[in-house]
């Protein structure tokens, strides 16, 4: 019969360790086939080795493990019998007697004694018994298929493996696909020359490994996947090139092309290092969370984390360091929007304006969260810090859609930050010409970018806390306000004016010092002094 999936066969995969000999079996495959191949790939090929080896070293064992337990059959003490249903556990009858049971007819029990010392009762002499049509070898009907495996333990399979092979040196990995580095096909220093012209030519790219072979005339070959692993894996070890295609699509760009906010973070998205490390939070409510999320910082969390429901559209609020810099947070929601790359630290692509199908040469800067590319467009928009921006997923990856939030109305009061000659800051309620929709207390004028930006220089080498600068801004919207009460996000859209400022950093300073009174609702007052 066949081996069912019991709770070991569970623990089996669940607690799988990548063996040695794993990693060689692989390594031959590879050998073998000379075909570069995915970790999908790679995790089906480890399951499948896995599961033959344990078909055949159990058919072996049945060999030697006496007879197989049918209930129809007659046993005597002494004997030894070997049970399928039980994963093919060895035991030695030690008594028999007649059973007991008017409804099922004549039968006997004998009782088993097994190798672990532990005894158990089973039917003989039973006629009728769904055990005794079982077929009792193992064969390719085993229920641990490898796509059973697979579904189940697929994904944490899958990840061991990575880690595995990323140990492994005489393996090598471009974008997701993996190959023996012995096999590689020589691409010297010249077709790396030739490649940079041809991307120089595009203005610095991007261009697929398919297209540079095709243009180098090397793409006639009987092995092309090859070829293109191995001009891939030589374009990944010189520092001239940058991969920034998207997940599953492999595209060189020329580094010396891409813009400086894609290479180095931009000034305005700089944390000063006093508050990076947030070391213990105070504790907040379900509505405070609610409210720092929907901030779309993203400096919030330590790391993305997997969607719970796929979305294919999200809203963004822009705070002033990303409307200054031309660039869009990436968050858990916009996460799922924006392309990715498994690896890549860079993905170009091309954000679609929905109004009048313009074309922007976007940049995704994984490491550090946010996209660059926008700054043109959200000057042509007339957009502020506070402004809200729908972005949308389209059926290619490459491609996300952009649109402002329509407008409420033409003009509005809002907060308008004004830099007067000695650096001084002053923020006032103006009525402001509004052209997209703003979340109303996200929103900031800035009426003098370059004096802002002169301010902002000047900060650099005065090394001033957070502290002070909370303080600073609580007394100049505590005056907007008859109770002199600030809420959490107009205090936090404001400090970004001068300073970048995650949500967490802004509440670990409100709740650790004494200038400042939490009153309810998010809102917090300077204290009294005497």
């Amino acid at each position: 019969m066949a081996v069912p999936q019991n709770n070991s066969n569970n623990e089996r995969w669940k607690n799988l360790t990548i063996t040695d000999a794993d990693l060689q079996y692989l390594l031959a495959y590879l050998f073998e086939t000379e075909t570069p191949l995915s970790i999908e790939s790679l995790a089906r090929i480890l399951v499948h080795n896995r599961l033959e080896h344990e078909r055949k070293v159990l058919e072996e064992r049945q060999k030697t493990l006496g007879k197989v337990y049918l209930p129809k059959e007659q046993y005597t003490p002494g004997e030894q019998i070997t049970f399928p249903h039980l994963d093919w556990k060895s035991g030695t009858v030690s008594a028999a007697r007649q059973g007991n049971n008017p409804e099922i007819g004549d039968f006997k029990v004998i009782t088993v004694e097994f190798e672990d010392g532990e005894k158990r009762e089973f039917a003989a002499e039973l006629a009728e018994h769904p055990l005794n049509t079982q077929r009792n070898k193992v064969d390719s009907s085993d229920d641990q298929t490898v796509e059973t495996v697979l579904k189940t333990y697929g994904a944490d399979i899958r990840k061991k493996l990575r880690v595995a092979l990323e140990e492994q040196s005489d393996i090598v990995r471009i974008g997701g696909t993996w190959f023996p580095k012995s096999l590689l096909i020589d691409i010297n220093q010249g077709y790396l020359n030739l490649a940079e012209a041809l991307l120089d030519a595009q203005k610095g790219g991007p261009m697929s490994p398919e297209e540079l072979l095709k243009q180098m005339e090397l793409d006639q070959t009987d092995n092309l996947k090859l070829l293109e692993f191995s001009l891939n894996y030589a374009m990944q070890e010189d520092p001239r090139f940058d991969e920034v295609g998207t997940s599953g699509k492999i595209a060189w760009f020329l580094r010396r092309f891409e813009p400086e906010e894609v290479r180095e973070v931009p000034l305005f998205l700089r944390v000063e290092p006093e508050v990076t490390e947030v070391t213990e939070l105070p504790e907040i409510s379900e509505d405070t969370l609610k409210m720092i999320l929907s901030l779309n910082d993203e400096l919030t969390l330590s790391e993305i984390p997997e969607p719970e429901e796929r979305i294919n559209q999200a809203s963004i609020v822009l705070n002033y360091p990303h409307w200054r810099t031309g660039t869009l947070p990436i968050t858990p929601a916009t996460a799922q929007i924006f392309p990715t790359a498994l690896e890549t630290e860079h993905v170009k692509f091309t954000l679609v304006d929905a109004q009048n199908d313009e074309e922007i040469s976007a940049w995704v800067v994984r490491p550090h969260r946010y996209v660059f590319g926008v700054r043109d467009w959200f000057e042509r928009q007339n957009l502020i810090p506070g402004s809200i921006i729908e972005i949308a997923a389209t059926e290619d990856p490459s491609v996300v859609k952009i649109v402002p939030q329509k407008k409420r109305s033409n003009k509005e009061w809002i907060k308008t930050v004004l830099v007067g000659a000695d650096g001084g800051l002053v923020i006032a309620l103006l009525r402001q010409p509004i052209y997209a929709g703003i979340h109303d207390r996200m929103a900031i004028a800035i009426p003098d970018v370059v004096s802002l930006d002169n301010l902002w220089n000047q900060r650099r080498s005065k090394n001033i806390s957070l502290r002070s600068d909370v303080k600073r801004m609580m007394t100049e919207l505590s005056k907007l306000d008859n109770q002199r009460h600030v809420h959490f996000i107009d205090l936090y859209a404001s400090i970004n004016v001068i300073r970048r400022t995650p949500p967490f950093d802004l509440l670990e300073v409100l709740s650790k010092s004494s200038e400042f009174v939490h009153v309810g609702d998010n809102y917090y007052n300077l204290a009294e002094t005497d």
